[in-house]
């Protein structure tokens, strides 16, 4: 039982986190935040000043995924 519980917060713990990611994918560049010189060019941000988070691009694929499997449900009705 108590293993179970675990599973179960790990499991909860990771669609929280997805949640997030979909709606904030992108965070400050903690390379070059603080640096004065705007001129330099980042190879992290590539002059943006953003990163995505850990996981946001696999949660952005899954999003899309399960709008064209909403889409083609809807079309074959």
């Amino acid at each position: 039982m108590h293993v179970l519980n675990l599973i179960a917060a790990g499991l909860l713990g990771i669609l929280g986190w997805s949640i997030f990611v979909l709606f904030s994918p992108y965070r400050p560049c903690r390379w070059c935040k603080n640096r004065k010189r705007r001129a330099r060019h980042c190879w992290r941000c590539g002059r943006t000043r953003l990163t995505r988070r850990t996981g946001a691009y696999l949660v952005h694929k899954v999003k899309l995924s399960l709008l064209q499997a909403w889409e083609e449900r809807e079309f074959w009705r």
